[in-house]
């Protein structure tokens, strides 16, 4: 495909580049950029056009066509010819810079895609590898808008339609990176994928603030999976956390790494509301992640800063396996909304998918906190605390108000989730470990008397028979150890559990009953000393005892399972 230059254009003949007409790009055909040939344009009117020369970093004029209407394949580039494309109702592609490389390449096949997802396939990693192999900033974009009749009119065209999808785009991309020599790397992505009076198509940018180390471009260069990844979890209609490769950052190059997205979609009224916005920040001590959609949101936090408490990767698993059960349970009581539940849940493993540890050796040095020790805890400690970082997590669902008779009663669902650690002593002989897990659930629901899934509720009596339900329920489990010389003094197991409903049940628009199921806080306090001691010993025998092995290895797994369910 061709390339034709409409800058510098006067009364006088003017040299440009000749277009061969092609159909549009589609994500079987990719973009192949033709060596141009030069022509002669002879405007019939003047024009003032805007002179400019692009440049590799990008130039605020829009210089190249490389789609024009079929109709138009044998004819020369003339005022006339342009004015024939408007007047025939045929299509421009028009880019900001010649498309030479792979990264226009992504973009000319993706603007043929209809879906957000297709749209964004594979332009993650075609960003990353520019700036990995040029260390330098670069900006593109393509417009596919209705012809213009001169240059001066489609430099004006394509950059309305650069601002539009700038300022109300239909997806957005952006990952942020910090490297540890203090340079920054931006790319941006924004999408218009429905068309619009200025015309659809996408811009793509990367900002270079600083010298980017060949280290550090390879560890760019490295991300590129991950990223593309992350954008097609999140783009998809069923959106998920998929970020586990992309937590796979060189930490000896990048200090920190921010991920926001964006995508926009119509709602019944046909007005433009945000399907999903999610932002996610890493960096050495903490991952942090919002997930916004019109369902509720989603948050979570993972504190990085205590690798002693960390387990093996399968007793991280299983922890994981666990905690989405009690999510799951938690949904069902509560009745949440499937879709947010799959993304709470999708989000609490990605958090937890990767840790990554400390140097070999840190754990050693003299004077070393024990929190950063990985070898602070032996496995019965381990097998009495979950293996998990610490974390806040939480899924709200948007509040709806379902009854226009009854506005006060609201359709609500609320679950956090929460483990701290504190770890306290002079060595790993003298140490003390707490470690507090939390849940709670506040939710109401509407539910039809007949059947468990929620009334279809109008304006008239005859629709008023349902059941009310507010629910609220909390959890909590505590392992409290410590050790003098290496022996254990102090090891406890407290879990706690609190239930309740009120539910009101209501027909032909009048309350009929109201109750309340409270059975009251349950606790259970549990001495775990001679346990401790008892692990100890099958330590010392599971050397030469293949029998005692295996019953220390089933009376740890038994504690660690009864550590995560509670009561």
């Amino acid at each position: 495909m061709s390339v034709v230059g409409l800058s510098s254009l006067s009364p006088t003949p003017a040299t440009a580049w000749s277009p061969a007409v092609t159909p549009a790009p589609s994500a079987a055909t990719p973009l192949v950029t033709a060596p141009p040939t030069p022509i002669t344009v002879n405007p019939t009117t003047p024009s003032h056009s805007v002179a400019a020369t692009p440049s590799v970093n990008g130039s605020s004029q829009f210089l190249h066509i490389t789609q024009r209407p079929g109709s138009l394949e044998t004819a020369t580039a003339t005022y006339e010819a342009l004015l024939e494309m408007q007047n025939r109702g045929g299509r421009m592609q028009v880019w900001e810079q010649a498309p030479d490389n792979t990264l226009a390449e992504v973009m000319g096949r993706n603007t043929s895609g209809t879906t957000q997802q297709g749209r964004l396939a594979g332009l993650g990693s075609a960003l990353l590898e520019q700036v990995a192999s040029t260390g330098a900033g670069y900006r593109q974009t393509v417009v596919y808008m209705a012809p213009a009749y001169s240059p001066d009119r489609i430099q004006g065209k394509a950059m309305d339609a650069l601002w539009s999808f700038k300022s109300r785009p239909s997806g957005s991309v952006e990952l942020s990176i910090e490297t540890r020599s203090g340079a920054r790397v931006r790319l941006s992505i924004h999408d218009q994928r429905e068309p619009s009076a200025t015309g659809s198509g996408m811009s793509v940018e990367i900002v270079v603030d600083g010298k980017l180390s060949v280290q550090e471009r390879e560890a760019l260069r490295a991300l590129a999976g991950g990223f593309d990844k992350a954008v097609q979890g999140l783009s998809g209609d069923d959106p998920k956390l998929d970020v586990e490769e992309l937590l796979r950052f060189d930490t000896k190059a990048f200090a920190r790494l921010e991920l926001q997205l964006e995508s926009y979609g119509k709602d019944r009224d046909g007005n433009r509301v945000l399907t999903l916005g999610a932002q996610l920040q890493v960096d050495g001590d903490r991952r942090a992640v919002q997930l916004r959609s019109r369902e509720g949101v989603v948050k979570m936090a993972t504190d990085l800063r205590q690798p002693a408490q960390w387990g093996t990767e399968a007793q991280r698993a299983n922890a994981v396996e666990h905690y989405l059960g009690r999510i799951d349970k938690a949904a069902e009581r509560g009745q949440a909304q499937p879709a947010l539940v799959d993304l709470f849940k999708s989000t609490f493993a990605a958090m937890h998918s990767r840790y990554d540890a400390p140097q070999a050796g840190v754990g050693l040095k003299l004077g070393t906190p024990l929190h950063t020790q990985t070898g602070t805890f032996g496995e019965e400690d381990q097998g009495l605390l979950t293996g998990l970082a610490d974390f806040d997590a939480s899924i709200t669902a948007t509040t709806r108000a379902t009854n226009p008779r009854r506005t006060q009663e609201l359709d609500t669902f609320h679950y956090t989730l929460n483990q701290s650690t504190h770890i306290t002593g002079s060595s790993s002989r003298n140490r003390a470990v707490s470690q507090t897990q939390t849940a709670q659930l506040m939710a109401s629901y509407h539910q039809s008397l007949l059947v468990s899934a929620a009334p279809r509720l109008d304006t008239t009596s005859a629709s008023q028979n349902y059941l009310y339900n507010k629910v609220e329920d909390r959890s909590s489990t505590e392992v409290d150890l410590a050790y003098d010389n290496g022996e254990a003094i102090r090891a406890t197991l407290t879990q706690a559990m609190s239930r309740s409903q009120h539910t009101t049940r209501v027909e032909n628009n009048q309350v009929t009953a109201s109750t309340t199921t409270a059975p009251g806080e349950q606790s259970r306090h549990t001495d775990l000393l001679p346990l401790l001691k008892q692990l100890q010993r099958q330590q010392e025998a599971q050397d030469a005892d293949d029998t005692a092995r295996r019953e220390r290895q089933a009376t740890l797994q038994a504690w660690h399972t009864q550590v995560l369910q509670g009561l």
